[in-house]
C-alpha cells in the first residue's frame, strides 16, 4: 500500500487554526455562550448604588448624590493592588425605585457580573426589597447559563457599630430568599422553574450552594473604601 503523501506546511498550518477556532466555539457554547459586556449595580434606594458608581468612575463619592430616576453608564477604569492599570469595564448604575425595576430583566442579558449594594446599617427593614432583586438576578435564565458572578457589597461600613456584619448581611437575606420562595411555590407560582434554581425546597437555602458564584465584601463607597469591589471587577479582566 502506498505511503499518504504528507500535507504542505501551509495546509497543516490551515488544518490547527480550523481545530483551534471550534474547540474555541464548543467551549463557549459549553460555558454558557458569549459573554456580557456589562456590570450592574443594583440594589434598594439609599443603599449606595450611585455613590458607588463615582467612586468607581470618577474616584470621588459626589457628595450630595440624591437617589438616581435614571441610570448611570459609565467605563471605570481598573488599578490592581500594585496601583498598576490594569484595564476598564462599563457600569451601569440601576436605580433601586421599585416602579423601575423592571428594567432589570433586560440589562441582565448583557451583565457580566453584577454587584448588589446593600445597606449594612440598614439592612433589616430593606430586606424584601434586596431580596426581591437577588431573586430576579439569581433566576434569570442568562445569569444561570454564563454562571454570571454576583458580589454582595455591604456599604456603610464607616457606621461602625450601627453596621451589621458581612456575615449578618447574608443570612439575612439567604433567610429572606428561603421564605420567599417558600411563599410563591405556596401560590402556585408559575415560577417554578426559576424557583428551582434556587436549590431544593426541603433544604435551608445557601447561597454558597448556588450555581452562580457569590461573594460578599465590606465596603464603604461614601468613604473611598471601595477596594474589594475593584477587586471583583479586575478579576472579570
Amino acid at each position: 500500500m502506498a505511503d499518504l503523501p504528507l500535507l504542505a506546511p501551509g495546509v497543516q498550518i490551515a488544518l490547527l487554526v480550523v481545530a483551534a477556532t471550534i474547540l474555541i466555539l464548543l467551549f463557549r457554547l459549553l460555558s454558557g455562550g458569549k459573554r456580557g459586556s456589562v456590570v450592574l449595580l443594583v440594589g434598594p434606594c439609599n443603599a449606595g448604588k450611585t455613590t458607588l458608581f463615582y467612586q468607581l468612575k470618577d474616584g470621588t463619592s459626589h457628595l450630595g448624590t440624591v437617589a438616581s430616576m435614571q441610570e448611570n453608564e459609565g467605563w471605570c477604569q481598573l488599578r490592581n493592588d500594585k496601583d498598576k492599570p490594569v484595564g476598564s469595564v462599563k457600569v451601569l448604575d440601576l436605580p433601586g425605585h421599585p416602579r423601575l425595576r423592571s428594567k432589570l430583566d433586560q440589562y441582565l442579558r448583557d451583565a457580566s457580573a453584577v454587584v448588589l449594594v446593600l445597606d449594612s446599617a440598614d439592612i433589616t427593614p430593606h430586606k424584601t426589597e434586596a431580596a426581591e432583586d437577588l431573586f430576579e438576578v439569581l433566576t434569570h435564565p442568562t445569569v444561570l447559563r454564563r454562571r454570571v458572578p454576583v458580589l454582595l457589597a455591604c456599604n456603610k461600613a464607616d457606621l461602625e457599630t450601627q453596621a451589621h456584619s458581612v456575615e449578618f448581611c447574608r443570612r439575612t437575606l439567604e433567610k429572606q430568599l428561603d421564605a420567599m420562595r417558600k411563599t410563591r411555590l405556596a401560590l402556585g407560582s408559575e415560577q417554578g422553574k426559576a424557583i428551582a434554581a434556587l436549590g431544593k425546597t426541603d433544604k435551608p437555602l445557601s447561597l454558597a450552594a448556588l450555581r452562580s458564584p457569590i461573594s460578599a465584601a465590606s465596603i464603604s463607597a461614601e468613604k473611598g473604601d471601595v477596594a474589594e469591589v475593584t477587586r471583583f471587577l479586575v478579576k472579570l479582566l
